[in-house]
């Protein structure tokens, strides 16, 4: 992921020299420069907690809200557009798993998230005032665990970490405020640990508003 930072970067670098001269439109440039965003919608929320050797986890869609602060470019004729973004999401991550096997309960409680990437696309239409975008971002929850096993009860600290992917729509609406959609994924890697369910079988689905500054 930092890697995929450090290319961003250099590369909105090296060509916003360039694209001075290459951009003689200057008349569509929507999708340039600092912008604020305001978007929610139903993502993949999932927590874990290690009982008996295994990574036990729980998931559900959840309702999130989130507020990013991010810089794009546009180059090449104003129709590449490349840029860096940082989102704080707001949520009702509660989440639980019940086994009358042994019996054992777990409750997950988590209200943050936050997230940082990058994203790529290009301008369609005459006027340029259509994004296509696709876009990549590592993404971090932290979850309080409450956990019942038989007449036990302990806590533990839960940390979800994530790399999210998908595209996205945006149109100019009106003056430097803009609509955008996103759909996508998720991909997390548990390493050599055993797990109850996959977690990779949900998507995030959000609308929201940009401003562009």
């Amino acid at each position: 992921m930092k890697s995929l930072i450090v290319i961003v970067i250099a590369t909105l670098t090296i060509t916003n020299a360039y694209s001075q001269y290459t951009n003689s439109d200057s008349t569509h440039v929507h999708f340039d420069g600092f912008y604020f965003g305001l978007n929610g919608g139903s993502q993949n929320v999932f927590g874990g907690s290690f009982v008996n050797g295994i990574d036990i986890l729980a998931q559900e869609s959840k309702f999130v809200t989130e507020l990013c602060l991010g810089y794009r470019k546009q180059f090449l004729k104003n129709r590449l557009v490349l840029g860096l973004q940082y989102q704080m999401g707001f949520l009702n991550g509660n989440l639980s798993y019940y086994d009358s096997a042994e019996p054992l309960t777990i409750n997950y409680k988590s209200s943050f998230q936050s997230g940082f990437g990058g994203l790529f696309g290009f301008t369609v239409g005459a006027k340029k005032n259509w994004l296509i975008m696709g876009y990549i971002n590592e993404t971090k929850r932290k979850f309080n665990v409450r956990i019942q096993q038989g007449a036990s009860k302990f806590s533990q600290m839960d940390e979800q970490g994530m790399l999210k992917y998908g595209v996205g729509i945006e149109r100019k609406l009106y003056r430097k405020i803009n609509v955008r959609g996103q759909f996508g994924g998720l991909n997390v890697d548990f390493g050599k640990l055993i797990t109850n369910i996959d977690v990779e079988d949900k998507y995030d689905l959000t609308l929201g508003i940009i401003l562009q500054l």
